[in-house]
């Protein structure tokens, strides 16, 4: 399946503000369950970017807007080929895996059994895990039991916990989004000793207008990581894409930086997600900006026009502050 996905984030600014640092988790990687087509990425107003891989082997590109503005869109567009693998099969035949103890030699896998920022410890998350069933028939059935407690557990309501909620809070809350449900998934697994991660992506589905968040859970070094969805109940397929892989959503948000300066920030996204025939004939990697890149201010700051000047003392005056991130709901 072709999967044509557009994700455009706009951030808003009451004021004008300076030395935004940027950084968007945006492309999609090629994998043993998806191929990349081709990935852009436009910036208004243009600037250079520059691309890297952090830690968990995510592309990052990383941009700065020093320049006074009040507006910064962001738009991401990516075809991605899905010939994902069905494990649902193979884990029917496996056997609930055995803890993986603190000693073990594994750094990789290791580090998904820990809490992380976001997937804390605390007396609910225990008492979660206590209650779920000892034993299993199979991989499988332990991963579909998981799934139903983790539903039972928080319901599926927008607009009560935010991008920075904590599973601690999350589960006080009693509800959440596809983020809360994915860190309750992942928190229950570390309980039990078996590594899992969180996963930011897309969905291809009619209505889809957000990121979505699901988890990977460790199959063994035969398996790899298997990719479960436990806001949709069951294993991930061809209608998902891959973005980002971390411990939680606070590694691998699809946008995240800093800004200077006294307006007060707003956040709109909008996704689209098709499945398509083909790509443009006419597509290229590069895209025309419609904006040009903004004139370099001189080295002091008296020969600027005295709007401009004011613009700039007035928003480097101002505190460095956190930009918000977008919380995958959908």
């Amino acid at each position: 399946m072709l999967i044509r996905i557009e994700h455009e984030t706009v951030l808003s600014y009451t004021e004008p503000v300076t030395d935004a640092v940027i950084e968007v988790r945006m492309s999609p990687p090629s994998n043993d369950d998806q191929t990349v087509s081709g990935y852009r990425l436009r910036v208004v107003p243009q600037v250079p970017t520059t691309s890297y891989y952090d830690g968990f082997g995510n592309r990052v590109d990383l941009f700065n807007v020093n320049a006074p503005h009040t507006r910064v869109e962001i738009r991401a567009t990516s075809y991605v080929r899905t010939h994902r693998r069905f494990a649902g099969l193979q884990l029917a035949e496996l056997p609930w895996p055995e803890p993986i103890e603190a000693d073990s030699s594994d750094v990789e896998i290791l580090e998904f059994t820990r809490p992380s920022p976001l997937v804390d410890e605390s007396s609910d998350l225990t008492e979660f895990v206590e209650s779920l069933p000892k034993t299993h028939k199979s991989f499988a059935a332990g991963i579909q039991t998981l799934m139903r407690a983790v539903s039972d557990r928080l319901k599926y309501e927008k607009e009560v916990t935010t991008a920075r909620t904590t599973l601690t809070e999350a589960l006080r809350l009693g509800s959440g989004v596809c983020q809360d449900l994915a860190h309750l998934f992942i928190g229950a697994c570390r309980g039990l000793k078996v590594p899992a991660r969180y996963v930011s992506g897309y969905v291809n589905q009619p209505g889809e207008l957000a990121t979505h968040a699901w988890c990977q859970i460790w199959g063994g070094p035969d398996l790899g990581w298997v990719d479960i969805d436990p806001t949709r109940g069951h294993f991930v397929d061809a209608h998902h894409v891959v973005i980002a892989v971390g411990r939680d959503f606070s590694d691998i948000a699809p946008n995240r930086g800093c800004w200077k300066g006294l307006g007060e920030e707003s956040i709109s996204v909008s996704v689209k997600v098709e499945s398509v025939e083909r790509m443009p004939t006419n597509w290229t990697e590069h895209p025309t900006v419609s904006r040009p890149i903004p004139a370099k201010p001189p080295a002091a700051p008296w020969p600027l026009p005295d709007k401009a000047l004011r613009q700039q003392l007035v928003a480097r005056s101002g505190p460095l502050r956190h930009q918000q991130s977008q919380q995958q709901q959908q």
